[in-house]
């Protein structure tokens, strides 16, 4: 099933401090059912943005403590890390200007956006990024709906060198139908680099699992990843 990705670099994972997993149990629950569905590794996410989850090292730490040492009890050969899932905000600049960011790994940074509304300098804060010498991977860009009708963002944004992290939730439909099919299309046209559950939940797996029954998964999973370590 996910073997072929191997690792999922977004997810919400650690207990209390997002909108996603609320207890140790199912953050355990979430484990374990990834682990059977063959991935390797894991780097946990957890929203940083000012209005709503406030999160830095001094929380992301203790929760993924509650959990690393008992995953690796039960799953030693079992990678587990953590990183960030930032909101591309005053307060991310704040932290990029001072080099204060929590990366999936090397250079690599996990940002997303408005879903509804467009923030015109949202390009500006990638361009920044990568003047210092991070490299953007952007949350599930089928989701941001004002690229819908202005689909050359896409392009443009391909162009820069951002990286696509497409989530696998949307290609189960998840979120509806034309989340799918904006997933579908970026990944016919070969924008889509990265893969990520963008779990919040033990009630979403069965999603997961039908995510990967959709062709376009396979497609995907055949070609040169992140997770695999391949851009």
């Amino acid at each position: 099933m996910l073997s072929a990705v191997g690792t999922d670099l977004h997810i919400h994972l650690l207990p209390g401090i997002d909108d996603g997993s609320a207890s140790v149990q199912e953050s355990m629950e979430i484990l374990t059912r990834h682990y059977a569905s063959g991935i390797r590794r894991i780097i946990a996410t957890p929203h940083i943005r000012s209005d709503f989850f406030l999160n830095s090292r001094q929380t992301i730490l203790p929760a993924f403590e509650k959990i690393r040492a008992e995953a690796n009890i039960r799953y030693p050969d079992l990678s587990l890390g953590y990183a960030a899932e930032y909101f591309a905000d005053d307060y991310f600049v704040m932290l990029l200007e001072t080099d204060d960011l929590l990366p999936l790994f090397d250079e690599y940074v996990l940002v997303e956006t408005s879903m509804r509304t467009e923030q015109p300098y949202f390009r500006d804060i990638l361009r920044l990024m990568i003047d210092k010498g991070w490299k953007p991977v952007i949350a599930h860009p089928e989701r941001y709906r004002p690229w819908w009708s202005n689909r050359k963002i896409y392009d443009e944004l391909f162009e820069m060198g951002v990286i696509f992290q497409v989530n696998l939730l949307s290609l189960a439909g998840k979120y509806g139908p034309r989340e799918q099919e904006m997933a579908e299309l970026l990944i016919q046209q070969g924008k889509i680099k990265a893969i990520g559950s963008d779990l919040h939940r033990t009630v979403q797996y069965d999603d997961i699992l039908k995510a990967t029954q959709n062709p376009y998964f396979s497609e995907l999973s055949s070609q040169p990843l992140l997770n695999r370590n391949e851009i």
